[in-house]
């Protein structure tokens, strides 16, 4: 199966995600420093607001851009956050991001 997926995201700080954003599922999380410099993409399945970045970013200033991901590619959220994973060179890889299933996921920025 092929999926072309568009890369469209919006900013939002990390005090916006136990707000506003608490309820959202389904979406992949790009995190970046200040200067814009991809660090980690993580991908949830549940609420954002139970999200917490990995403890080596903890200390670290970043803000997030967030990925909602269409009602008919939520089977593949994990083969798309890969494909952005790859697409996007982050500085720290995620080993949990893994695609299992026999997909192509075209990343159009």
């Amino acid at each position: 199966m092929l999926i072309e997926f568009k890369l469209e995201s919006e900013k939002i700080f990390s005090s916006q995600i136990k707000g506003k954003y608490a309820f959202l599922s389904n979406i992949i999380l790009i995190i970046k420093n200040l200067q814009g410099k991809v660090l980690f993409i993580d991908c949830i399945k549940s609420h954002l607001g139970n999200y917490s970045p990995p403890a080596f970013l903890q200390n670290a200033k970043f803000y997030y851009e967030i990925v909602r991901v269409p009602e008919e590619y939520v089977d593949y959220i994990d083969c798309i956050a890969k494909a952005i994973e790859d697409k996007l060179h982050p500085v720290f890889k995620n080993p949990k991001l893994k695609c299992e299933k026999e997909v192509t996921v075209v990343i159009n920025v």
